[in-house]
């Protein structure tokens, strides 16, 4: 037997006790990487735009050819990623909580 068709049930205007939400576990911090056959600098071409552009000082860091980023002081923001200049992006973002060590370099 079917209910009775009304606008109120039609509208889903029934008073139906909301759903109840459970807590989700937090996001995970996402932490920079680069790539190094991708990275500009890294293959010998004059590119810093990633450590210029980050907004945390001292979370990429260029020595000669080298590019590390500083996985305890990378916030995951993703600016490194959208301004690199590389042809395919050198920057990848990862799930950072499960790294150990500090930095990520290649």
């Amino acid at each position: 037997m079917t209910p009775k068709l009304t606008r109120r049930n039609l509208f889903g205007l029934r008073k139906t006790p909301a759903p109840r939400l459970e807590p989700q576990p937090p996001a995970a911090r996402m932490v920079a990487q680069i790539q190094p056959y991708d990275c500009l600098a890294q293959r010998g071409q004059v590119c810093s735009v990633c450590a210029e552009r980050c907004p945390v000082p001292g979370a990429v860091q260029i020595d000669g050819a080298r590019v590390r980023i500083i996985a305890s002081a990378c916030t995951g923001c993703g600016i490194c990623q959208q301004v690199c200049p590389a042809p395919q992006n050198a920057i990848l973002l990862w799930p950072g909580p499960n790294l150990q060590g500090g930095t990520h370099d290649k």
